[in-house]
């Protein structure tokens, strides 16, 4: 289990609880990924636990590559501070990658929103996991994408490719990759973990665009895309995913509303994700 300290909600305790209560039975590792300095590890009498120090300008995907080049195990979880995982998470996720064909590389289940959570944190949970929102059913399914957070991955499928791992976990370009080469992914309609956040809208919108400004940076450096039109296309990409995201809240109970009382906060959360994928796409052009 890799359990990076999220931005801004440095506090291990609840989500490494669920962890141990997910994982009793099971022989397992929890990497601990966060700045150096911080208070003692919580106590384990049945895990191994091993902090992995990172430096505190990095995201989470950087901290969760830094666990994934030193996990031991086979098959690794990508978790934060954010996320309280439920009792059967581990078990759920391990039985279908151990019962799943070869290429089945990754599972995860759905993520639900604290309920006590304000309208940023609603914000900010539908802007991250609109794709991945409960809906009715209860197997397994084949997806292109699942979420990083909370998601389970065979180990030798990620560092099957050093260069994306060279900067990071960004399990997107890694579901990217597995798709093209014939890898599927599993997910779960059910909620297998709650996200709850400590995020002021100030610090979310910052988080964001530096979110942004990395994948405006790789559209252009990796996969040749014009810094130019990506400018004129910046002041649609707001409302673009809006109504993405108010289309995906429509199909989950509940979440449509939940999306309409946070609307000015996730209007203001995707511009900034705009704003930092133009700039990215602009620092690669200046320095080609």
């Amino acid at each position: 289990m890799i359990l990076a300290e999220a931005i801004d909600n440095p506090d291990l305790g609840p989500s490494f609880k669920a962890i141990e209560r997910a994982c009793i039975g099971l022989r397992a590792e929890v990497l601990v990924v966060r700045p150096g300095g911080r208070t003692a590890l919580p106590e384990s009498t049945t895990k191994v636990v091993r902090e992995i120090v990172a430096d505190e300008s990095t995201l989470v995907p950087d901290r969760w590559g830094l666990g994934v080049i030193v996990a031991r195990a086979p098959i690794f979880a990508c978790l934060t501070t954010e996320l309280t995982v439920h009792p059967e998470w581990a078990r759920v996720i391990l039985a279908a990658l151990q019962a799943g064909a070869s290429e089945t590389v990754g599972a995860a289940g759905a993520i639900a929103l604290a309920p006590a959570a304000g309208p940023v944190a609603a914000a900010v949970y539908l802007v991250r996991f609109n794709a991945f929102l409960p809906r009715d059913g209860t197997g397994g399914r084949q997806v292109h994408n699942i979420p990083g957070d909370t998601g389970c991955y065979r180990r030798d499928a990620v560092t099957a490719y050093p260069d994306l791992l060279r900067e990071g976990f960004w399990e997107t370009e890694f579901h990217r990759r597995f798709g093209g080469d014939g890898k599927t992914l599993l997910a779960f309609d059910r909620p297998l973990a709650v996200f709850t956040t400590a995020l002021t809208l100030r610090s979310a919108m910052r988080v964001r665009a530096r979110h942004g400004l990395g994948f405006g940076a790789t559209r252009v450096s990796c996969y040749g895309e014009r810094a130019t039109l990506l400018l004129l296309a910046a002041p649609f990409v707001p409302f673009v995913l809006l109504v993405r995201i108010l289309r995906r809240a429509a199909g989950s109970r509940g979440a449509l509303l939940l999306a309409l009382r946070s609307l000015p906060a996730l209007a203001l959360i995707c511009g900034a994700w705009a704003w930092g994928e133009v700039i990215g796409a602009l620092s690669v052009r200046t320095r080609g």
